[in-house]
């Protein structure tokens, strides 16, 4: 009987390589992450001898990056994602979802990295790639992308930058929200108030938190209005102003008093009485 041709080092790789991959990508699947870095890496020469900018490198070099992120090791797996997909682009094997799917990993691993602008550049084409017809994301999925690229620039410390991408983007997540009073608003006008005041705008970001304030309290939701009534509270102390701080953090004692829940109660008379202490310390 004739023995089994040997295999090219292309069908090695694919026959060990595969299983790992399916292993990953299988929701149901209960795997070892410290095992399936280990298994990956052992393959990695294998990947680079078939070339530097090989389909099967690209291949590894994302499905490490994958099990990084799963393992929340994003500082490792973040490089990863990046030559891998540098090798894919020069490779020109993405499609437009791809594409949108690819840069968005990266940069969500990015922001977990605090690498902030790297980051933004991926968000961004993320974003354009999720307008290609066959991306079928919903206006929503679209909105979160331009929200975390507003997220980004502010924490990147480019605040100029962050105020106009959040004030385009406000205007066209009422429409997609069909409402101005839509909860999914708050963080975004909270972010752009953040983005004022950063910039040492403090009657624009006054304006913003006044803005979400009347947005909590249109919705009765006593987490958004606590939180504006604080950020307030905390603005106007800063600006000297601490009678009408003091008012805001009574405000505060007042919502807890009526919700009935001891643990806030304590938590605003707490935060009414330090204040109260550094108002005495000036």
């Amino acid at each position: 009987m004739a023995s089994a041709p040997p295999s090219s080092p292309a069908q090695l790789f694919a026959q060990r390589f595969a299983p790992l991959r399916d292993t990953v990508y299988d929701d149901s699947a209960m795997f070892s992450g410290s095992a399936m870095s280990a298994d990956l890496a052992a393959l990695r020469p294998l990947a680079e001898s078939l070339g530097a900018e090989s389909s099967e490198l690209a291949q590894l070099l994302w499905l490490q990056f994958v099990v990084f992120s799963k393992r929340q090791m994003d500082d490792e797996g973040l490089p990863l994602g990046l030559r891998a997909l540098a090798i894919r682009s020069v490779l020109g094997d993405l499609t437009p979802t791809d594409r949108f799917q690819q840069h968005y990993a990266i940069g969500e691993s990015a922001l977990q990295s605090e690498e902030y602008d790297t980051a933004i550049e991926h968000l961004r084409q993320s974003a354009q790639w999720a307008e290609h017809e066959s991306a079928l994301l919903r206006r929503e999925q679209k909105l979160g992308i331009r929200e975390e690229i507003g997220y980004a620039l502010h924490e990147a410390g480019r605040f100029a930058e962050a105020l106009a991408h959040n004030q385009q983007l406000l205007p066209d997540a009422q429409v997609a929200f069909g409402s101005d009073t839509d909860v999914r608003l708050a963080g975004l006008i909270n972010n752009l108030a953040q983005n004022a005041y950063e910039l040492g705008d403090h009657a624009e970001a006054q304006r913003y938190l006044a803005q979400r304030l009347a947005l909590g309290q249109a919705l009765n939701d006593d987490d958004i209005v606590l939180d504006t009534l604080f950020q307030q509270g905390v603005l106007a102390h800063e600006r000297g102003d601490g009678a009408l701080a003091r008012t805001l953090f009574e405000q505060r004692v007042a919502i807890a008093l009526a919700s009935g829940d001891e643990d806030l109660v304590a938590d605003t008379e707490a935060t009414l009485a330090e204040l109260s202490e550094r108002e005495q310390s000036r």
